[in-house]
């Protein structure tokens, strides 16, 4: 007599849909982590989160339905489960075609970016290349880089909507010139989408983050050199002035 298992990873059952329902989701699951965990298997186009009695299920579409099925049928030959936050996500595909009156994020402007750098040496990108290239669109109000499942990722925040818009239309999906990166380093592409976040808290200025607002914030010990200077990363004027020329708006 076979055993009782705990509650299925997937309805079978269920006819294909580019709409995914996701159960069993952390507390306050953000629309990020949702386009984050279907971001392998294909453009997530529309979420809908924090569902249900406990607030702990959410759909996802897709932009085609084969990268629904892609993800599913991952999941379902994969020993390791689909997991936010270390826990199990159990999917299944939904008995509707299209979530209605309720675009994602990452269609929906707002003033701060959030950049996926793609490339083997993506974590080698310094904070201070990444100001350079978005500081060609407008004033960059802060910066923050860390490093998740999808790779190696910035929040980039501007004063507003437009500029970050201008940004993203005119970066993503565009390498970073090799001529502002290290010799050594590959290609190493942008992936742009807009953040929930309207105001990103920094602390300190170090190599992982910065506030071009806030000249007397500490700097985290970790960003001075042995010389007692703050690390930044110099740039040949030539380079510089190539770069603002090729995106003036």
């Amino acid at each position: 007599m076979s055993s009782v298992s705990s509650q299925p990873q997937f309805r079978l059952t269920q006819p294909p849909s580019k709409v995914l329902h996701l159960r069993n989701l952390p507390w306050e699951c953000t629309e990020e982590e949702l386009v984050e965990l279907g971001k392998p298997f294909g453009k997530v186009v529309n979420t809908k989160c924090n569902v249900g009695p406990n607030r702990n299920q959410a759909f996802i579409e897709f932009s085609d339905l084969n990268q629904a099925i892609a993800m599913i049928s991952y999941y379902a030959s994969s020993s390791e489960p689909a997991q936010v936050r270390g826990k199990t996500v159990y999917l299944q595909y939904s008995n509707r075609q299209e979530i209605v009156n309720n675009k994602t994020t990452a269609d929906v402007g707002g003033n701060v970016l959030l950049v996926t750098i793609e490339g083997a040496d993506a974590r080698l990108v310094s904070i201070d290349v990444l100001h350079l290239v978005f500081s060609a669109f407008g004033f960059v109000h802060k910066i923050t880089t860390f490093e998740k499942t999808a790779g190696f990722q910035a929040l980039v925040q501007f004063s507003d909507a437009e500029t970050a818009s201008s940004a993203k239309n005119a970066l993503d999906g565009r390498n970073i010139p090799s001529y502002l990166l290290p010799e050594h380093l590959g290609p190493c592409t942008l992936r742009i989408t807009y953040s929930a976040h309207t105001d990103l808290s920094v602390k300190f200025q170090s190599h992982r983050s910065r506030d071009y607002t806030n000249a007397n914030l500490p700097v985290a010990p970790s960003a001075i050199d042995a010389n007692g200077m703050v690390r930044h990363c110099k740039f040949h004027l030539t380079h510089y002035k190539k770069w603002q020329s090729a995106n003036s708006i």
